[in-house]
């Protein structure tokens, strides 16, 4: 394994011109930039231009730099996350899903997996991703050229524009009084409005549009559904293919155990990736003593196997329940659809047979060390009853 540290201001450039595996940055408050690669040294070409440092990296790459790094990255042909780095970021190209958490604003070009962002201070630009999109807490705006899949967004302060969604959308608050949110859904748009909300809302809909909220009328003229909530302050423009549906709500609906869960997944891969680093540098001193070559080989195949298959596990119990979550919540819909067919009527929603808190206690004894990943994913699957 290649590693290395080169000492910085606090606000460095970073230009990763290309990452031939996966691409793991995180922020910390030191003036450095640690570099660790899944490789040998000629696996990575490092540039360095005074405050301006270039990287290109033939294995999979994991760097710590400062929380002010200004960061452009190229070309990734695995999976991008990237944590607690609060510069511009410019991405090109990822091959696999990107995630992001407490970053500054955000320009990606293409995701070829998911998108998932949370707590991004400052505007997210993602002209296409062709999996689902899940965004929630952007400080100014959101703009999505295309999602392919399904797009869930709320916390969105600046407004949105999505040109298209190819299946279903879900928009949450808060709708911000003079912003404008704007988009085209392929199948089914369902809104999330709070009590106090302020909002004026025009639809041009394939299917119907149903709403649980009271006091209000719509208004049907030229093909345009209309009406408004409050003193109509922000706007919400959508073209559906589908129907829409309106949902008054109260709280969070589950974003604190997304955001627990997102948060515990980092932990574990951070918690295994230490101890790899461990293992690596203990076994590093030890091998310094061997004079057997193929004995030397040997145990750095052996370690090799051990990082890859910690990553898997890690990357399974992290899937698993997020996994277990969403079957949860389709259940409920479905029942809840169901109903409606049957009676007309708005069911009470079914509890799911396993709780939030439940699937969290887990991922916390794996956080703790009582129970391994791959344990935690055979637990979590035997509460669901698989």
């Amino acid at each position: 394994m290649f590693k290395e540290r080169i000492e910085t201001s606090a606000a460095p450039t970073i230009a990763i011109t290309e990452c031939l595996g996966d691409l793991v940055i995180r922020g910390t408050e030191e003036s450095w930039v640690d570099i660790r690669l899944r490789g040998r040294g000629n696996d990575v070409t490092l540039e360095r231009d005074g405050d301006r440092l270039e990287i290109a990296a033939r294995a999979d790459c994991y760097l710590t730099c400062p929380h002010g790094a200004t960061l452009s990255i190229g070309t990734v042909r695995g999976g991008f996350k990237l944590k607690d780095v609060t510069g511009a970021a410019e991405i090109a190209t990822v091959n696999g899903d990107v995630v992001l958490r407490g970053t500054g604003p955000i320009a990606l070009q293409e995701a070829f997996g998911d998108l998932s962002a949370r707590q991004v201070a400052g505007g997210l630009d993602a002209r296409t991703v062709a999996g689902d999109a899940r965004v929630q807490g952007v400080a100014e705006s959101l703009a999505i050229g295309r999602a392919g899949g399904n797009l869930r967004a709320d916390g969105i302060a600046g407004g949105l524009e999505v040109e298209a969604v190819g299946s279903d959308a879900a928009l949450g608050p808060p709708f911000s009084p003079g912003a404008a949110y704007r988009l085209t859904v392929g199948s089914n748009l369902r809104v999330y409005v709070p009590a106090d909300a302020s909002l004026r809302l025009a639809f041009q809909v394939g299917g119907r549009v149903r709403s649980d909220l009271p006091d209000h009328v719509f208004q049907e003229s030229a093909g345009e559904t209309t009406a408004v909530i409050g003193a109509g302050e922000a706007s919400l423009e959508a073209t559906v293919g589908g129907h829409v549906r309106l949902q008054a709500v109260e709280g969070s609906r589950g974003e604190d155990f997304e955001a627990d869960l997102d948060g515990l997944g980092l932990t574990i891969e951070a918690r295994i990736a230490e101890a790899m680093a461990d293992m690596e540098s203990r076994l590093a001193q030890s091998m310094r003593h061997l004079d057997d070559e193929n004995l030397r080989r040997r145990i750095e195949r052996v370690a090799e196997q051990a990082r890859q298959q910690a990553g898997h596990t890690a990357d399974r119990a992290r899937l698993q329940a997020e996994r277990a979550a969403q079957r949860a919540q389709m259940r409920a819909e479905q029942a809840e659809r169901r109903w409606r067919r049957a009676s007309g009527q708005r069911p009470r929603p079914e509890r799911p047979a396993v709780s939030d808190e439940e699937r969290l206690r887990v991922l916390r004894m794996v956080e703790e060390g009582k129970v391994s990943p791959e344990q935690a994913a055979d637990l979590l699957a035997a509460l669901e009853g698989k």
